[in-house]
């Protein structure tokens, strides 16, 4: 094989490559033919890439009440605590945390805090005494 022959074989591979790449088939052949069939390709259409569309997506809620829940819930997802906030929620009688009113968020994350503080020290949040 000579030069030319092996720099046509190479463009041949990096051709098929880049087929794969761009999710063309690959064309086969039958074993021992010599020639690949003549198959005529449809070329595959990407949908062209695009920013989503702001002015359809809701805006992020930062008003005082949410900033509120969403300090409630980083505190109880990052110790698993989540029990914390279905049992404050079963015993207010409410189903979700934007139920709750102003007054019982407040409370739920003074608590939140609290069990926070409890466990820094190792105390219980009953008599605020060390556990031993």
């Amino acid at each position: 094989m000579d030069r030319s022959e092996r720099l046509d074989r190479m463009a041949e591979l990096i051709a098929q490559r880049a087929k794969r790449k761009l999710g063309m088939p690959r064309e086969l052949r039958l074993v021992g033919s010599e020639s690949a069939p003549k198959t005529v390709e449809e070329p595959v259409e990407e949908p062209p890439s695009r920013l989503p569309d702001w002015t359809s997506l809701q805006p992020v809620d930062v008003s005082e009440r949410a900033v509120t829940m969403h300090k409630i819930m980083v505190i109880a997802n990052t110790h698993g605590w989540q029990i914390a906030v279905t049992h404050f929620l079963m015993t207010k009688g409410v189903p979700y945390l934007s139920d709750l009113t102003e007054p019982q968020l407040d409370d739920l994350l003074d608590r939140m805090h609290g069990y926070v503080d409890a466990a820094e020290i190792g105390a219980c949040m009953h008599d605020a005494m060390p556990v031993t």
